[in-house]
């Protein structure tokens, strides 16, 4: 390397022509990951292809999950 003659820069000069665009699930679609040059046409291609999470509509019965058990609630209810 010689201080006469700089390193060239490896950096890209221009940005890319296509952006990320991320679209996250709503609870009935799957979340997506687009490249497109404009968000409008980062929605219009999403809603082509965006996918159900549970295509037969049945979804599945889950309960919600608990910050405590109930063993600790029938506990807490009888100190009082």
């Amino acid at each position: 390397m010689s201080l006469d003659a700089p390193q060239q820069n490896k950096m890209i000069q221009t940005p890319p022509a296509k952006k990320g665009f991320h679209f996250a699930s709503d609870g009935i679609h799957f979340a997506e990951f687009i490249e497109a040059e404009t968000i409008e046409e980062a929605t219009a291609t999403y809603h082509k292809i965006k996918r159900l999470l549970f295509p037969t509509g049945d979804t599945p019965n889950i309960p919600a999950p608990q910050s405590t058990d109930a063993a600790s609630k029938e506990e807490d209810a009888g100190a009082v």
